[in-house]
């Protein structure tokens, strides 16, 4: 049998471009997504409903995979999305929902898959985190702690997994021609609308900014080839950035000071 991927969050972007991919290629994909029917006209060996923010739903979607195939060889967890907001701003209900789907959904997973590799003695684990859990921008903050989170989480499974053959790999993408930014900022529509609020320059910026950077988006295919490179070489990287500018690789190298001398071009924010 070909080698088994389950990927969360396949009904649009690049989950679903690396499912096509993967099945073209040959492998045993399980495609996931909260709803079946955004999975139709995707190739898949098997289609399965799964919110990562529900145990019994994760564990559910892992035993059927099982069951019908056997192993889980590769697990890659796509499943995420941002919300915009100053940190003030964002109320703490909306801040608790996206860490448990981008941080707790995968911990969920991972529980419930590890030890399945753990008995079949080997596996892999893709996790997408973004360049955004490297470098923050103004009001992109929860969301960049949410993929903060996902870094030091993947580096401790690195080590911790890899006494049972199973490699973790961070997948760091920047802006990627998806619908993840319009999702992004409909999300956000309710928090850039408050009348009172003091950042109201800072969200015409920020949509300024994202604006400009959508327009000189790779599409998704190009984080999909990534995934598929990470999957297949014997011994991949830690991390795998995507789609990043030479602007941005220099300044992850150049400490704060050059980064906080970007930010504050981009947003016009005075010293």
């Amino acid at each position: 049998m070909s080698r088994v991927v389950l990927i969360t969050g396949c009904s649009t972007g690049i989950g679903r471009n690396l499912a096509q991919r993967l099945a073209r290629s040959g492998y045993t994909v399980v495609a996931t997504a909260r709803r079946t029917e955004t999975l139709n006209g995707l190739q898949a060996a098997l289609k399965l409903p799964l919110d990562v923010t529900e145990q019994e739903s994760v564990n559910r979607t892992v035993d059927c995979a099982i069951r019908r195939f056997g192993r889980i060889d590769v697990l890659v967890n796509n499943a995420g999305y941002a919300l915009p907001g100053a940190i003030e701003e964002i109320p703490d209900e909306q801040v608790r929902k996206l860490f448990d789907v981008n941080v707790f959904g995968v911990l969920r997973m991972i529980r419930a898959v590890v030890p399945h590799m753990r008995q079949q003695g080997a596996g892999r684990i893709i996790n997408m985190s973004s360049i955004g859990g490297k470098l923050v921008v103004p009001a992109n903050g929860a969301y960049s702690a949410t993929k903060f989170s996902l870094e030091a989480l993947s580096d401790a499974l690195r080590f911790e997994l890899t006494p049972y053959s199973i490699k973790v790999v961070l997948i760091e993408p920047g802006s990627i021609k998806t619908r993840f930014a319009e999702t992004a900022q409909a999300n956000a529509q309710e928090i850039f609308a408050y009348p009172d609020s003091p950042y109201q320059a800072l969200y015409k910026k920020y949509r300024e900014v994202t604006a400009a950077m959508r327009r000189q988006e790779a599409g998704p295919e190009v984080v999909s080839w990534v995934i598929q490179r990470a999957i297949e070489v014997e011994k991949p990287k830690a991390r795998y950035l995507v789609a990043v500018p030479f602007p941005g690789r220099l300044v992850l190298h150049s400490g704060d000071s050059a980064w906080d001398f970007v930010v504050r071009r981009m947003f016009k924010i005075a010293p």
